[in-house]
């Protein structure tokens, strides 16, 4: 049996009749392909592209059609038994970019929750992807943008939101494929499209960790180079005390800080242990008889190195951590940039200044130790749309406003994934993802955990969602339960 659905069979006819000459290929393939299969790849690819582009695309989805030919929705769903695969449907849609194809094989959306199972899979032989491979900031959803619009118009402002939970079902080294689950919740005012669309930018490869020493002896730091600096020009840090403001209105460092007007000068002192050039010791000395290490990085680099963590072995092996670390920024030149006169577009260079208090004559036999990771990865463009079936009859709404405990419950709706609810609150501050969230079935209570959402403290109102461990049968809820509170649900 056949394996290409309609159109992938469109490509394969109109590519077996292209004769292989090299000089007259490109020619060819261009005019088979707006002869028989212009509008092929547009399903697949939510982008334009031109003729010879879309036909080397063409050709990829061919090729990895044979490879996912032993198994689809059903094989997946026998498989691996998912969580939320008796309420997902076959989808079956993918794309690919820089040799890494993503496709949906099912999926299920009610109203602002939905469940995806997707697949990540190295059809360029390079066999890229590890157990480590994550998408992280990468991963995207489509929003109904015509709903912002009209929401846009009752509020003052509307910011795109939603949240995501992750599963790695399985990873299959043979054929370098990597299956996940996803969980996918939007807030009301930004809504999910339809078709849902999802897809990425950035899909992380591998992350390595390090622990290890520098290869720098302590014994002979001396005093070392410096420059002034005013407190714009200290653009964060970690461990800082309380009193320590920094950036655009801030006033003079504290008198306990009255050292740190000096900084180590950028250089390039040292390699760091993991042996990548995006990072490196800019700078190690002593500044007011405490010693100042200096680390530097490359900015506005999607992958690398992450912030490294110093610390001092002890020679008894005790670790000291910094008294604080402070975050420069610099230009192409390395110069320290101010805060009231630069802003993170105009740094090239990240640097970060770890001090410790210690005796500095007595350096020998200590160790300057670095922990840290660094992820390897690729950018690029994967969508994918997907057309599910209307499940707005699977869907409980509760309208009534529930008062719990100085909250207002405003709306909610009831789904196979869980609770999603908009309210009001009155106190100081939003309790309500706190509070413990189940639903009354007629087989039993059946807690609900999550509470992710978002909140807005000017309007006093949240946008929160609950998720289930397993698909909720809607019609068989009596009751939504929060806190101590029962909320009846009248039945259809």
């Amino acid at each position: 049996m056949s394996t290409f659905d309609k159109n992938e069979q469109d490509i394969h006819d109109a590519l077996s009749q292209i004769t292989v000459d090299e000089s007259k290929l490109a020619e060819q393939v261009k005019r088979r392909l707006n002869e028989e299969a212009s509008n092929t790849i547009q399903r697949r690819m939510r982008r334009p592209m031109t003729a010879a582009i879309a036909v080397v695309m063409s050709v990829m989805l061919f090729v990895t059609v044979a490879v996912a030919a032993q198994g689809g929705f059903d094989w997946f769903i026998k498989r691996f038994n998912p969580s939320f695969g008796e309420i997902a449907e076959p989808v079956e849609a993918y794309c690919e970019d820089q040799g890494i194809r993503m496709e949906v094989i099912g999926a299920q959306k009610y109203d602002n929750m939905a469940v995806v199972y997707l697949s990540l899979q190295d059809v360029s032989g390079q066999n890229r992807l590890t157990e480590q491979t994550d998408f992280q900031d990468g991963f995207t959803v489509k929003m109904n943008t015509q709903a912002q619009e009209e929401a846009k118009g009752q509020t003052d402002e509307i910011v795109a939101s939603f949240g995501y939970g992750q599963k790695m079902l399985y990873f299959d080294e043979e054929t370098n494929t990597i299956y996940y689950e996803f969980t996918i919740t939007a807030d009301a005012d930004s809504p999910l499209s339809d078709p849902l669309e999802l897809g990425s930018f950035l899909i992380y490869f591998d992350k390595r960790s390090y622990e290890e020493p520098i290869s720098i002896s302590l014994s002979d730091i001396k005093e070392a180079e410096t420059v002034s600096i005013r407190g714009g020009q200290i653009w964060g840090g970690s461990d800082l005390p309380d009193d320590l403001v920094w950036g655009r209105g801030s006033s003079d460092l504290p008198d306990d800080l009255d050292e740190l007007t000096t900084v180590l000068a950028p250089g390039n002192y040292a390699p760091m242990p993991h042996g990548e050039a995006d990072q490196w010791i800019s700078n190690i000395g002593i500044i007011n008889g405490k010693l100042h290490v200096q680390t530097g990085k490359l900015l506005h680099k999607e992958f690398g190195s992450t912030d490294p963590n110093l610390n001092l072995k002890t020679p008894d092996g005790y670790f000291i951590n910094p008294d604080y670390v402070l975050d420069l920024y610099g230009d192409k030149d390395c110069r320290l940039l101010d805060l009231e006169e630069s802003d993170y577009g105009d740094a090239v260079y990240r640097y970060e200044e770890a001090i410790f208090s210690i005796d500095t004559e007595e350096l020998d036999g200590y160790t300057l130790c670095c922990a840290g990771s660094v992820y390897s990865g690729v950018k690029g463009r994967w969508k994918v749309a997907v057309n599910l079936s209307d499940t707005s009859r699977k869907m409980r709404i509760i309208t009534n406003d529930i008062p719990v405990e100085g909250h207002l419950f405003e709306h909610m709706t009831l789904s196979p994934l869980g609770l999603q609810v908009i309210g009001s609150y009155t106190g100081e501050e939003c309790m309500a993802s706190g509070m413990s969230m189940a639903v009354e079935t007629a087989d039993g209570v059946i807690p609900l955990h999550g509470g992710g959402g978002s909140l807005n403290s000017q309007k006093k109102t949240f946008n929160l969602h609950w998720n289930t461990e397993a698909p909720l049968d809607v019609a068989t809820v009596t009751a939504v339960i929060i806190n101590d509170t029962r909320i009846p649900v009248q039945s259809n």
